[in-house]
Parts: C-alpha cells; structure tokens; sequence
C-alpha cells in the first residue's frame, strides 16, 4: 500500500496503474473496512463458524462506502 498526499499525486505517480482509479479511497475508508469484525476477529475461537456473518457485514460495508466494481470483486 503506498500512501499519497492527494489524487493529482497519485495519477503523477509513473507506477499508477491505468484503470485503478477506483481503488483510490481515502486512508479513512481503507481503515473503516480493515477494522471490521472479518479482520479483527481473526484470533477469536469461534472465527470460522463466524466467518460467513463476517463476510455478510463486510459485503455490506463496501457497498456503504461504495466500494464495488471489478477493483473491489464485487458486483456494481
């Protein structure tokens, strides 16, 4: 992950890779859904059982942020 002062310097940047764009958030909605619960509770017991709940309200999170498209593997 590389960490960019704004937009403009990142499409200067010469390893921008063309269409991803859309993967351009703000560090404040990358920490939003790296702190969800599919990623927080990785080391509780009951993780696995867990997952598909986890993987539900992830879903839904990343549709909340907009965060859908190919970039992201899910439907737009």
């Amino acid at each position: 992950m590389n960490l960019f002062r704004s937009e403009e310097t990142v499409a200067g940047w010469s390893q921008t890779a063309p269409g991803s764009e859309e993967g351009i958030l703000p560090v404040r909605t990358w920490a939003g859904m790296f702190s969800a619960d599919l990623f927080r509770r990785r080391l509780a017991p009951d993780y696995l059982s867990k997952v598909p709940e986890y993987l539900g309200a992830m879903m839904a999170l990343m549709t909340e942020l907009d965060m859908r498209g190919p970039y992201f593997f899910a439907p737009r």
